[in-house]
């Protein structure tokens, strides 16, 4: 992989369709100006395409390699699933992005201007890069509107939080994520009575309500039904240029179900890259079959 484009930032697009572009000082993804950049903070200049970028990214602990010079690029606005055996390095790898580890060694870019590596955890989460873990993480005892309300990002010190009222324009950015992640009827039923697929996309709500540029998914299908597996899928694709996303997965069919035919799809093993390209792509694979798949 080459070297890391020149850094800087740009303008910041307008309002997305989704509902999801507006807010409140959120980072925005920007593209090159037709003579060269415009600075603006919180920015997240994706002008050469790319927003997350790894390049030699080495983390060991003790004598072992969890991840082993791994280098890997997304897109701005692409789905990215990404599969591999147990002990691969995919949750590694995802500690890094978000701070929650420091790699050895490598670079790890949000857009051209932002090192990660030089952020911790709450600063990359203010980038905005969210995360999600294989196990929902919900606010049980308050209805689900509330659930999303407490997420939504905004001024959170004491003070303006004490004097926060809900207006016209954030209660309907609460409704229009309540449509999209489908919990429109759950709206005042507690949290902790809902499903473990509702939960999940309770979840991914929440996250949206921070308005994130990349969205990190860990195994988001585990544990659910297979209605549930699909409905994720649904809601995700939806979500397709609001946001990038990365989804890891072992759900096969759910990750065919987000690749599609021509969707990139990783594989990792050892903690690199073993195979990239479409899902048909990888299965053929000889060192995917002999290290993931199996014949």
């Amino acid at each position: 992989m080459g070297t890391h484009p020149a850094m800087d930032h740009a303008k910041t697009p307008p309002r997305s369709a989704s509902g999801f572009g507006d807010g409140l000082d959120q980072p925005t993804l920007s593209g090159a100006a037709a003579l060269g950049h415009v600075v603006r903070p919180n920015a997240i200049d994706v002008s050469h395409g790319t927003i997350l970028y790894l390049e030699d990214v080495t983390v060991s602990f003790g004598g072992f390699r969890a991840l082993n010079k791994l280098s890997l690029t997304v897109d701005a606005g692409e789905l990215r699933c990404v599969i591999g055996p147990n002990g691969a390095g995919k949750t590694t790898m995802m500690d890094v992005i978000t701070g929650k580890t420091s790699p050895d060694a490598g670079k790890v870019y949000l857009g051209q201007s932002i090192d990660l590596t030089r952020l911790n955890e709450p600063q990359i989460a203010q980038t905005g890069i969210g995360r999600k873990f294989q196990k929902p993480t919900v606010f049980e005892q308050h209805p689900v509107w509330e659930n999303l309300e407490l997420a939504m990002k905004a001024d959170k010190r004491w003070w303006a939080s004490l004097r926060a009222r809900l207006d016209r324009a954030a209660q309907a950015r609460i409704e229009h994520t309540l449509e999209v992640i489908r919990l429109e009827s759950e709206a005042r039923r507690l949290a902790g009575e809902l499903s473990h697929g509702q939960k999940q996309r309770l979840e991914i709500g929440m996250l949206l309500m921070q308005q994130p540029a990349l969205l990190l998914l860990d195994e988001p299908a585990a544990g659910m039904t297979d209605d549930e597996t699909m409905e994720l899928a649904v809601l995700l694709n939806r979500l397709r240029g609001t946001c990038s996303m990365m989804v890891v997965e072992h759900d096969m069919e759910f990750v065919a179900a987000l690749a599609g035919e021509t969707g990139r799809v990783t594989v990792m093993a050892e903690g690199r890259v073993l195979a990239e390209g479409s899902l048909d792509h990888v299965k053929r694979d000889e060192a995917v079959i002999e290290s993931y798949l199996g014949r």
